[in-house]
């Protein structure tokens, strides 16, 4: 067992919640589970075990120490990489170049809670397998249909739709908007925002107070889909 790389063509889930959530999601992509003698007291590794053909279950601190670092992880699984196609009837969530792990986990997270499952990547991108995206996306990462796209013109062509630029000028209000689904709410990244190439006549900003410069990228997403969600209600 080596430290992941982005290369490889297996990915890992650390922790009885995400083994869990990835045994109940898509166990067909299961590998092989790693555990440690400190797991086989619980009973959420009991609960796993059974789920777990024998010859699959190696015993190996070492491996999850690699992997985890210094998280506690009692339990970890090996799995395949899957992209998933996107549905053309739903929604989607774009993201332009993200760079921060953490930050594309936590989009996860709200693009789940908002009752959204489509979400596309744009190059140069982290990578959306690192087990540091999975374990910061609380699970939500076994739950959607993630691809990730050479160029936003790759993702165009497969999807024409209206799509709305998240821009901090020259925009709209947020809640002046009324979105015509299916669409596409688009990000730029942490550092430099989104490209003025892919501002349209549908940008959106979301309006706040002079006090601070900008947005974190994460809760301008969540501000985003929480709007989007709530016109779908009404």
């Amino acid at each position: 067992m080596t430290k992941y790389t982005k290369e490889q063509r297996t990915t890992f889930a650390v922790g009885y919640f995400l083994v869990l959530q990835l045994l109940e999601q898509c166990p067909e992509r299961l590998v092989r589970l790693y555990y440690s003698e400190d797991a086989l007291k619980s009973d959420a590794y009991r609960k796993i075990e059974r789920l777990v053909p024998k010859e699959r279950r190696t015993l190996s601190s070492k491996a999850i120490e690699k992997i985890s670092g210094k998280e506690n992880g009692y339990v970890m699984a090996e799995f395949l990489k899957k992209e998933e196609k996107l549905d053309p009837e739903k929604d989607h969530l774009v993201l332009v170049a993200p760079r921060d792990k953490g930050n594309l986990g936590n989009a996860m997270r709200s693009l789940l809670a908002f009752h959204l499952h489509d979400i596309a990547l744009i190059r140069d991108c982290c990578d959306l397998f690192d087990p540091k995206v999975i374990r910061s996306s609380m699970g939500a990462f076994f739950h959607l249909r993630m691809k990730v796209y050479d160029s936003f013109e790759d993702y165009r062509k497969e999807f024409d739709r209206p799509y709305y630029p998240f821009v901090l000028q020259k925009a709209r209000p947020l809640g002046e908007v009324s979105f015509r689904s299916p669409c596409s709410l688009v990000f730029g990244n942490e550092a430099s925002g989104l490209p003025e190439e892919l501002h349209n006549e549908n940008a959106v900003r979301i309006e706040q107070s002079d006090e601070v410069d900008s947005l974190n990228l994460t809760t301008s997403i969540a501000i985003a889909l929480y709007q989007l969600d709530r016109q779908r209600k009404f």
